[in-house]
């Protein structure tokens, strides 16, 4: 495997498979790696923590990084290019397009944490322009993030076919993530309750069809202390607004605390007539 701090002209011209990452790899990570790698392309994972996305420089401080154990599990996967920039060389120049996440943006998760999806898409942006893939793929854990670069790369016409990769989670039943890592053993079983919300709720609104009363129904009968919830939406997966009675593709979002570290999660399902 290649390891490169900055891209050189070698790579020019190839066809590559992007997978972007912020590092701290678990098994979900190294999914998105194996889905690419079916497609015999050349692989490029990047490891940047992007200071941008983080409303809160504590958070950032704290983000859990393992350079070492990462570079030895994509060696083991055969990955082609390791790319670890700093943030100098991808923000160096002054001449990065600061993208603006739009109304979408704005909303759940960056309602929460103001300015996050404008400094995810202005990363995401400039890794593009520098590693010039063919394909990227992106986890479908972060849907609303899933759903604003799939907009921004169709919207801004660029010639890069984007693959989403299915949410692994452990037996409890809890999306995996890199901020996983610092909760404690009960607070990754209170985690698990994410996903019990998230099924509750599907199952509630199935049988009553009521968005604000399946929400309510399913926030009274979830409650748990050690759980903070922030959000838990029912929206429309092909608008990411909120789901209304013409909604058909629904997907439930849903972030939360547990122990101070913030989760988010989501599931999908078709809505029968």
């Amino acid at each position: 495997m290649k390891h490169l701090n900055q891209l050189d002209s070698e790579i020019n011209g190839q066809e590559l498979f992007f997978i972007p990452t912020m590092g701290s790899l678990h098994k979900g990570h190294l999914s998105l790696i194996e889905n690419a790698k079916t497609f015999g392309l050349k692989t490029i994972v990047s490891i940047f923590v992007n200071p941008k996305q983080f409303n809160d420089s504590s958070d950032y401080e704290k983000y859990p990084r393992d350079l070492e154990r990462d570079f030895q599990s994509l060696n083991q996967l055969g990955v082609d290019i390791l790319f670890t920039p700093n943030e100098d060389y991808i923000y160096g120049d002054n001449l990065v397009n600061v993208v603006d996440s739009g109304n979408i943006g704005k909303k759940y998760e960056g309602n929460s944490r103001p300015g996050h999806f404008d400094g995810v898409l202005t990363v995401v942006n400039r890794l593009f322009e520098l590693v010039k893939p063919k394909k990227a793929i992106f986890g479908k854990k972060d849907a609303q993030q899933l759903f604003l670069i799939k907009e921004y790369v169709k919207n801004e016409k660029l010639d890069i076919e984007i693959h989403e990769g299915d949410i692994i989670r452990d037996s409890n039943g809890l999306a995996l993530s890199s901020r996983n890592q610092l909760l404690s053993n009960n607070g990754l079983v209170t985690a698990g309750g994410l996903k019990r919300h998230l099924d509750t709720l599907k199952e509630i609104y199935i049988e009553t069809g009521s968005i604000n009363e399946s929400v309510n129904k399913t926030l009274n009968t979830c409650q748990d202390s050690k759980l903070d919830i922030d959000y838990l939406h029912i929206l429309d997966k092909d608008t990411f607004d909120e789901a209304t009675e013409e909604t058909r593709n629904a997907i439930i979002i849903i972030a939360g605390k547990v122990e101070g570290i913030r989760l988010i999660d989501n599931i999908d399902f078709k809505v029968e007539l």
